[in-house]
């Protein structure tokens, strides 16, 4: 039997114990796989809990609850192999969204004990943490910052939104200098987004070229300032999921190493959480982790 731990993020909003936790008990009974609960309140360290269920022998973790819950565990695993089952049950999920996991945490769960792969992906290091999606200063800090605890728990991602738009229109540009594996680039902007996953929202880049969490590589994403004109044609474009490369977006890839400087300190977010302040070094981890992901059919399955 292979020892599970699900670890359930008891300050997500969509988490139902009737519900949900009794889908992991069904999925974890089918699979034959030993099954414990551990809810994580607030103040408690995740990846402390997964380092010590890594040396009591746990082999498998479920993380119950959103992106900051699964970068935590990813974090605790430190490069063990024990593959993770995402439950979404967060207020984005956009993980859960880029590798095509089942937004029904039921389903979710389902499947554990159903037909799956295994998707190896990488993830960023900054500090002593880990994240899976983006890291980002500017723009996307601010929204995080300024987002309130009740606004996301009463309009879910929506909340976000409207933040970002404020954000937008009373931004300030910034001189920046980003170094991508050695290399420097100085510019004003008003973001600097380095992306693992290809979702912001619940919608992908609409100005990006393709962004894999699977390649060994993190997408750097510079704003620079742009018009009233190309700040329309940008949000038309978000609307209306179009992808088209900007000439205010410029695009870098990093192999080994990102590290984002500024002329003022600004807040660094990391998959929806803050992190600190400018500079933030980011370093990329490939093949971070293990995630159960729904089966893909043969290459030339329904031609």
């Amino acid at each position: 039997m292979t020892r599970m731990l699900a670890i359930v993020n008891t300050g997500s909003g969509h988490y139902d114990p009737g519900k949900v936790g009794a889908a992991i008990k069904r999925a974890a009974a089918a699979a034959e796989h030993t099954l414990e609960f551990r809810e994580v309140d607030p103040g408690e360290s995740v990846p402390d809990i997964v380092r010590g269920a890594l040396a009591r022998g746990v082999e498998m973790f479920v993380a119950v609850g959103g992106d900051g819950t699964v970068s935590a565990v990813v974090e605790g695993l430190d490069g063990a192999e024990a593959p993770v089952a995402v439950v979404p049950v967060g207020t984005g999920n956009l993980l859960a969204r880029d590798l095509g996991l089942p937004l029904d945490p039921v389903e979710a769960a389902e499947l554990i004990a159903g037909e799956h792969d295994l998707r190896t992906i990488d993830a960023m290091r900054v500090g002593g943490r880990m994240f899976v999606l983006n890291v980002g200063v500017g723009i996307s800090a601010a929204t995080v910052r300024d987002t309130r605890d009740e606004d996301k728990r009463r309009f879910g991602r929506a909340a976000y939104v409207g933040t970002g738009l404020r954000e937008m229109i009373g931004v300030r540009p910034c001189r920046f200098t980003v170094t991508v594996d050695g290399r420097d680039t100085v510019l004003r902007a008003t973001e600097v987004m380095v992306a693992n996953c290809d979702f912001i929202g619940d919608l992908p880049w609409p100005w990006a070229p393709e962004i894999r969490p699977d390649d060994g590589k993190l997408d750097v994403c510079l704003v620079l300032v742009p018009t009233a004109a190309e700040s329309i044609r940008s949000g038309w474009r978000v609307l209306r999921r179009r992808r088209k490369l900007l000439p205010n977006v410029r695009w870098l890839r990093a192999r080994r190493s990102v590290r984002v400087e500024s002329n003022r300190a600004l807040p660094a977010q990391g998959d929806g959480d803050l992190i600190g302040e400018t500079p933030v070094e980011v370093a990329v981890v490939p093949g971070a982790v293990r995630v159960i992901v729904p089966k893909r059919p043969p290459e030339g399955a329904g031609a």
